[in-house]
């Protein structure tokens, strides 16, 4: 692996027996997803709607899981890694795996410590407020997860032979703008993070209606994510092949 793909396939050592190396970078890559993951969600509900804690939390994940498991701390962008071939369909389902019930426990930690926990929710049902809802989520993550496809892919990197610090903080900073284009719905752009946290706050109030409309933003960032892959590998590092 490439030295500056940091949000991407992570590192593995050489293996001294297949299976046993496999089961390590397995087990690895789930620990480091799931610890990531529950710093990043305790974050969002700490940081209170603040765009800047929220971005300094996700940082903080970052810097905590990229060495080890690559950090995608997102389902969308673990999607976008497998549709560029740089984690196989076995590998995403532990990223999978690890970022829901790492989400789902930074929720009950928020819960035990500050007796509060918040989820993204559409805030009313009109068709054309539900179609400006996952359209942002779509966008936003679009935005998002392309800028993380260019920086860590050798060919198209920004900061070619960077430290792995300068990408931490570049795709931290992609976090924070790209969410400027998704005020109207919260700018969630992580469907484990929406799925956990609504899940956890629906049975803890015992409303469950907070979950009808939670496809927005589960299909939005996977959509985004998908659109953001295919514009990355069929156009965009073409054309800079070309330059």
């Amino acid at each position: 692996m490439e030295e500056n793909a940091i949000i991407s396939q992570p590192k593995t050592k050489q293996q001294i027996t297949p299976t046993t190396g496999k089961s390590r970078d397995e087990m690895r890559i789930f620990l480091f997803e799931f610890f990531g993951m529950a710093l990043f969600a305790y974050g969002i509900i700490c940081s209170q709607g603040s765009d800047e804690f929220l971005a300094l939390f996700f940082f903080a994940s970052v810097c905590l899981a990229a060495p080890f498991s690559g950090a995608h701390v997102n389902p969308a962008v673990t999607l976008a890694m497998v549709l560029s071939r740089r984690v196989n369909f076995a590998q995403a389902v532990i990223y999978w795996l690890a970022q829901f019930s790492g989400a789902l426990c930074g929720a009950c930690c928020c819960y035990l410590i500050l007796n509060e926990v918040d989820s993204p929710q559409v805030k009313s049902t009109e068709y054309s407020w539900i179609l400006s809802d996952i359209s942002g989520e779509a966008f936003g993550t679009f935005t998002f997860i392309l800028f993380i496809l260019i920086q860590t892919d050798p060919e198209t990197t920004l900061t070619p032979g960077g430290q792995p610090m300068t990408t931490y903080v570049l795709v931290a900073l992609a976090l924070y703008f790209s969410r400027e284009f998704t005020f109207h719905s919260g700018g969630c752009l992580n469907p484990g993070m929406a799925v956990s946290l609504q899940l956890f706050q629906s049975f803890q109030t015992g409303d469950r209606q907070r979950m009808d409309f939670l496809w927005v933003y589960v299909g939005g960032p996977l959509g985004g994510g998908f659109g953001a892959s295919v514009f990355f590998e069929l156009f965009y590092k073409k054309q800079i092949k070309r330059l």
